[in-house]
């Protein structure tokens, strides 16, 4: 569907009442957003996709101010299991990763309008330089080829890969990125340095993105908890995907990144975001261990609102990504984007 019809569709949908009618109707249920970066300029491409803009992230955090009743993630946990008083309307705002812009950008709008927020840190990366989460590496990388294919051998086959125009990276990116996201850490490191190896100006566009990619320094994050709007949660050590790993290795995921926060901010960490969070990236098993090491809930990213006596260690987010078109917004966080895309699967 082009821009200009989806500009017609969901802006036609906002003016029959749609969104408003299914959101008095949802007012019992509990909405939670993922953002993962927010940023000052940043053109409109695909390795921005998962990055609102500042203004359109203040008239989100607006809508949600007069339209619904911001929470904290804890005070929401809480609520979801009966123990407190759940609100009509309640939204809990939620940041995978721990990029910088949410320092720079996002917590500023956040303070403005006292919207809570909680913050789910990927702790070997906060306080580095120049390093990148594996499926930004595979973003960055193809965006910033000149050459027209890249090779990945997979399972004894030499995959060709067509990066020769904008739309082709796209697909590819994608390609790439879900058959990597099976692999252990250290095959798929393997296959990064592979794709690594056969282009240049990696570096040069990196630098040139530093406010897409820069991580979250730990007196940048002291300073936001400090405020009373922030929350940190856990989001792994290395953003690996829990299902690609043995027992003990999402123990020790799950323990030192817990480990890592509570020791920089002297405060429990209680919540945690599963990376990527389809239903396949996570079991019983990891809900299992969460509970053990004193997690109180884990957020997925399986896309639905949340009613109380929901499975805490299973709760649903809605994804927000990159968009001019604020009817769309409101599709996704009244659910009905999630319903269309149901249907038309």
């Amino acid at each position: 569907m082009s821009k200009l019809l989806k500009s017609v569709f969901y802006g036609t949908m906002q003016a029959t009442g749609l969104f408003e009618l299914t959101r008095r109707l949802n007012a019992n249920k509990a909405l939670i957003l993922t953002y993962h970066g927010v940023l000052e300029t940043g053109s409109e491409n695909y390795v921005n996709r998962n990055c609102v803009s500042k203004d359109m992230f203040e008239k989100q955090m607006l809508w949600l101010k007069n339209n619904y009743n911001p929470v904290h993630l804890s005070d929401l946990v809480e609520m979801l299991q009966g123990k407190k008083k759940m609100p009509p309307h309640a939204v809990a705002v939620t940041f995978d990763d721990g990029f910088h812009n949410n320092y720079k950008v996002a917590f500023p709008v956040l303070e403005k309008h006292n919207v809570p927020a909680t913050i789910f840190v990927t702790t070997d990366f906060i306080n580095t330089k120049g390093e990148q989460l594996w499926t930004e590496r595979i973003d960055s990388i193809i965006y910033s080829a000149t050459i027209l294919r890249l090779r990945l051998p997979i399972d004894g086959e030499d995959g060709l890969f067509d990066i020769s125009t904008p739309e082709n990276k796209i697909k590819s990116s994608d390609r790439i990125r879900k058959i990597l996201k099976s692999q252990s850490r250290r095959e798929r490191e393997r296959h990064i340095l592979l794709l690594e190896q056969q282009i240049e100006g990696v570096r040069e566009f990196i630098d040139e993105m530093d406010e897409r990619y820069a991580f979250l320094q730990w007196q940048d994050i002291a300073a936001m908890v400090k405020s009373g709007i922030i929350e940190i949660g856990s989001h792994t050590c290395s953003h690996s995907i829990l299902s690609t790993l043995t027992h003990e290795e999402v123990k020790t995921e799950l323990l030192n990144a817990k480990m890592a926060i509570e020791a920089q901010l002297a405060m429990p960490c209680k919540l945690f975001s599963y990376p990527n969070g389809t239903p396949k990236d996570f079991s019983r098993r990891d809900k299992n261990i969460l509970q053990e090491l004193g997690y109180a809930a884990a957020f997925s990213q399986i896309d639905g609102l949340n009613s109380v006596g929901e499975d805490v260690y299973a709760l649903k987010r809605i994804n927000i990504v990159r968009s001019a078109n604020f009817a769309f917004f409101l599709s996704k966080i009244t659910g009905i984007w999630g319903k269309i895309k149901r249907i038309l699967n």
